[in-house]
């Protein structure tokens, strides 16, 4: 399925909070950085947990 694309040679005037809040929109639930998100993974899976004698 293709992204809707509109081609409008009209420029607008947005304010910087809603250009923010729309890329932020955009962006929501997305991996930025997969190589990085997953060096993360891997470092997690191999730390142990530690328990401290006071919560046991």
């Amino acid at each position: 399925m293709k992204p809707k694309t509109v081609k409008s040679k009209e420029l607008v005037n947005v304010t910087e909070s809603g250009l923010l809040s729309l890329v932020a929109s955009k962006l929501k639930d997305r991996v930025l950085f997969p190589k990085k998100v997953e060096n993360a993974k891997k470092y997690l899976r191999k730390v142990k947990p530690q328990v401290s004698q006071n919560f046991q």
